[in-house]
């Protein structure tokens, strides 16, 4: 009885069994992939060959479906996108930390030494022109000095000459030496001469800027040359001589103290000049050198700027496409989700039909006959 039992038990069991793999073989026989996967089984298991191939194909294409589904969703990441976000406001801060706490001071600190250095500069410009300047001054100081001397040394030895051409000279034997004796002789010409060449004289001098005592000399000769009775007396030309001679003298020591004054100026010119142009060049090097600095920083400034500028752009535009591609990512998972459920479907169908080739295909060959000698649906 028990024996009865089981044996009907085991047919039930088989009956269902078998029922399902219909179902099962049905199910797939609705999609069009099943359809073709089952037409090329039908074709493999005419040709008689072994079904080794075929199994290993359908493994190789579930194996595929597999691999492809792990692809599909790092396709349509944003991570290269989230990195740019992340790193691009970080550029940004450091540029900007570069240039306001870097930079910008460097560029003040150098701006301030080149101002300094242009008005030390210009300030030592400043006082070599005006050693020069004064340089100038003093010496046309001095030639107007040596021109006047000049000109009073020239005066007063014409009125010498004039004087001493007008005295002649006898000789005459007295015991036994021979000596000189002056004669005298002066005309009213002569005077009216002397007399003209020394108010002349006075006329000029009266316009010299720094011998002004010279005019009142000659017009003091002057008057007396007007005096002829005077002149008539060779003891009082010979005094006029000797007073000429004394006042050459005297302009000619006059003279020679000018020029070593004048040397000693022109020795110290040289010595302060040579110390401003020293400083001048010493300070010029170093506005070129601060010069050539704050040029150089104000290139890398001007790189570091644009770099801030299109970091700033591309934070905008990663931003702007961020806001594009979200949009686009919810449409790429929804096709991704899809095509998912869709190769989902198509794994399981291989799954399964390389389940019933395995252990139903005895069932599956009775089917799939059955199919065409029907030529429709099973």
């Amino acid at each position: 009885m028990q024996t009865i039992i089981f044996a009907l038990t085991l047919i039930v069991l088989a009956s269902s069994t078998q029922a399902d793999v219909i179902a099962t073989i049905k199910k797939i026989y609705k999609s069009t992939f099943g359809r073709t996967l089952f037409d090329t089984i039908w074709l493999e298991l005419q040709t008689g060959d072994p079904l080794d191939r075929l199994l290993q194909t359908l493994t190789d294409l579930e194996d595929r479906y597999v691999a492809e589904q792990k692809k599909m969703m790092p396709e349509i990441s944003n991570t290269k996108m989230h990195a740019q976000l992340t790193f691009l406001p970080l550029t940004k801060i450091w540029l900007k930390a570069r240039l306001e706490g870097q930079l910008y001071p460097q560029r003040g600190i150098l701006q301030e030494l080149v101002a300094q250095k242009q008005a030390e500069v210009k300030g030592y410009q400043q006082d070599l022109d005006e050693l020069d300047a004064q340089r100038a001054e003093e010496n046309a100081d001095f030639e107007e000095k040596v021109l006047e001397h000049q000109e009073a040394t020239a005066i007063i030895a014409e009125a010498r000459r004039l004087f001493a051409d007008n005295i002649e000279h006898e000789s005459f034997i007295q015991k036994g030496k021979a000596t000189k004796q002056s004669t005298h002789k002066f005309t009213k010409e002569v005077a009216s001469m002397i007399q003209k060449h020394f108010t002349q004289s006075a006329k000029k001098t009266a316009k010299f800027q720094h011998r002004k005592g010279y005019s009142k000399l000659f017009k003091a000769f002057a008057t007396i040359a007007s005096k002829v009775e005077q002149l008539a007396d060779a003891g009082a030309v010979s005094k006029i001589i000797d007073l000429a001679d004394e006042l050459l003298a005297k302009i000619a020591d006059s003279l020679s103290l000018l020029r070593f004054a004048e040397g000693k100026r022109v020795q110290a010119y040289k010595k302060s000049r040579k110390f401003v142009v020293i400083s001048i060049t010493v300070a010029g090097t170093a506005l070129a050198n601060a010069q050539s600095d704050l040029a150089a920083l104000n290139d890398v400034i001007a790189q570091v700027e644009a770099s801030l500028d299109t970091t700033n752009q591309r934070i905008e535009n990663v931003s702007a496409d961020r806001n594009d591609r979200f949009t686009q990512c919810e449409e790429a998972v929804q096709d991704y989700q899809d095509s998912r459920a869709a190769r989902t479907s198509d794994r399981d169908v291989v799954s399964q039909t390389i389940g019933l080739v395995n252990k139903e295909l005895r069932t599956l060959r009775e089917q799939l006959a059955l199919r065409q000698q029907a030529g429709e649906e099973i």
